[in-house]
């Protein structure tokens, strides 16, 4: 069969012994002349002329068809016995030359050969463990089909595919290209346009009027879920098997897979026939992610990117949903017995999950307002400003890059001003582009804006700007360092001076000269050897030292 993504080599170098149509004609010579040889050997042709007529049009039939019944459920990996059927049909279908489509799909991607999907017939689909489809008809769309092997009706086409790994799609300029700079003498138009393209995609203006160009980069999937260790499905994110809960949790992927690929939007800003006409289901994210970005572009001023004076919230708490294994014991019967004591064992342990449930939501609307996953959720109510809520101070743009993945991921949000100001109390907001990408069956993980680019002019302007200022920020912070240095110096001195007297009369408090002469003795003998024993005083201290040999000598000549 072909469509599976099955590389053909040309056989322009491959031996005429090693071709498939060699190996298939050489054994079937080899039984044609087996049996014309035993039909010579049983008495040639006249004799046996209703045996071989019996065998062609009987015997040599039902071989083949139980030939092929056997063997054709090798051909794919398959467990069903209706499966099984399936793929016999569609071996007979092409023997007879009847052949559907056989495609195969690879990271969200069909791999097939030329004109495969125009074959009228019934067809099979053989998807990898990151892929999923929704195949339709003229009229309709029939299923969503996630990893595995599946067989298509002969009317039934693919509609759209997707690809279960986690995405990442980047927009903006590519490495070191200048978006500002005039067009260079080795550039063709062509290239010169395109980065101009890329320009605009994510260009942004401040308050202040200044263009900015940054890099924006967002992570995402499928809105699947996966499947537990040992339970059924693929890793990549799909969920499959054949209890109650399994099949529940496969209908909710499949729905997330259908809405990804029919939610195909259109971009007005590009003619009909341009391939950028339709946005496909991977370049939502991004281009959510571009338009919040120029929202609160526009909130700060160009100054405002590169200082840390935004007062930024803490983050919002979603509250915690309980757990399948809290909810269950509130759905599942009760087993009734003979006795009151079970009942009320049952009733007592329903409870007890009921008031834990209850007492962690209460635990979290004292802190924040409650939300709802229903289509119109209700607007929370203002919170009073908590106590212990603290602001951090951050640039615009780390402040943006918080709010545009807030707004990705998050059913509400915080709000800012026009001024880019976070108002106290003010009612968290809801997310409407994190409702638009929930009902195409996407989650966004994470999201980055770096690598702001401005014109050279006000690059100029930004480096004379903070040239004028780094002189004075440097004399300041010199003086500073010098002031500390000064007091550590003076708190040290004072520290070794206190710790020198203590040591000096701890060995005179133990053994106390008889006189002056000899108390005077020991405190320089105690000195001097305090400065042999140290390397590092000895050598600072060198011209100190030989003093203090000087005034010993003279008190052993002179003293009294």
């Amino acid at each position: 069969m072909r469509g599976f993504g099955i590389k053909f080599k040309p056989m322009g170098d491959t031996p005429i012994y090693k071709r498939p149509w060699f190996f298939i004609f050489f054994w079937l010579s080899v039984l044609v002349i087996a049996y014309l040889w035993e039909i010579v050997r049983a008495g040639g042709f006249q004799l046996n002329q209703v045996r071989i007529l019996f065998d062609a049009l009987c015997l040599f039939p039902i071989l083949l068809l139980m030939w092929m019944a056997f063997f054709s459920q090798f051909v794919l990996p398959l467990t069903k016995t209706g499966d099984r059927w399936r793929i016999f049909t569609r071996v007979l279908s092409r023997l007879v030359g009847v052949k559907g489509p056989a495609i195969f799909i690879k990271n969200g991607k069909q791999e097939k050969e030329p004109g495969e999907e125009d074959r009228k017939g019934k067809g099979v689909l053989w998807l990898d463990s990151a892929s999923a489809a929704v195949t339709r008809t003229e009229t309709k769309i029939q299923r969503t089909l996630g990893p595995g092997f599946h067989f298509i009706g002969k009317k039934e086409t693919i509609a759209g595919t997707v690809d279960l790994h986690i995405q990442n799609h980047a927009v903006g300029l590519n490495g070191q290209e200048k978006p500002f700079a005039e067009k260079a003498e080795t550039q063709s138009d062509e290239e010169y346009k395109q980065i101009q393209d890329r320009r605009a995609q994510v260009s942004a203006w401040t308050r202040d009027g200044i263009e900015i160009v940054p890099n924006i980069s967002v992570t995402f999937r499928i809105d699947t879920g996966f499947p537990e260790e040992g339970q059924p499905g693929s890793r990549f994110g799909y969920r499959s098997g054949v209890t109650p809960k399994d099949k529940k949790n496969e209908k909710a992927d499949q729905e997330s897979i259908r809405r990804a690929v029919l939610g195909e939007s259109i971009n007005p800003n590009y003619n009909p026939e341009s391939p950028r006409y339709r946005v496909a289901w991977n370049q939502l994210p991004a281009m959510l992610a571009v338009d919040i970005w120029r929202e609160y572009a526009s909130k700060f001023t160009l100054s405002q990117f590169f200082e840390p004076c935004v007062e930024m919230p803490p983050p919002y708490e979603a509250p915690v949903a309980p757990t399948e294994e809290e909810i269950d014991p509130l759905t599942r019967a009760i087993q009734m017995k003979s006795g009151r004591e079970s009942f009320q064992i049952a009733l007592a342990r329903i409870l007890r999950v009921a008031n834990h449930i209850i007492s962690r939501s209460i635990a979290w609307l004292e802190k924040r307002p409650p939300s709802s996953s229903t289509k119109h959720p209700p607007i929370p109510p203002p919170q009073p400003p908590s106590p212990e809520t603290k602001t951090v101070k951050k640039t615009a743009l780390q402040a943006i890059n918080e709010m545009v993945k807030a707004r990705l991921t998050q059913e509400f949000v915080e709000h800012l001003d026009q001024h880019g100001v976070w108002v106290e109390g003010h009612v968290p907001e809801l997310s409407r582009e994190f409702q638009r990408l929930q009902g195409r069956g996407l989650k966004v993980i994470s999201v980055s804006i770096n690598n702001p680019r401005l014109s050279d002019t006000v690059d100029q302007a930004i480096i004379g700007k903070w040239q004028a200022g780094w002189l004075k920020y440097a004399k300041d912070e010199q003086n500073r360092i010098n002031k500390r240095r000064e007091l550590h110096e003076t708190a040290a001195q004072d520290r070794a001076i206190q710790e020198y007297g203590v040591w000096l009369g701890e060995g005179i408090m133990q053994a106390p000269p008889p006189d002056m002469k000899n108390t005077l003795k020991a405190l320089l003998k105690r000195t001097r050897s305090m400065i042999i024993r140290s390397d590092g005083i000895r050598r600072k201290m060198a011209t100190e030292l030989q003093y203090l040999e000087d005034i010993l000598r003279w008190i052993e000549v002179n003293g009294r």
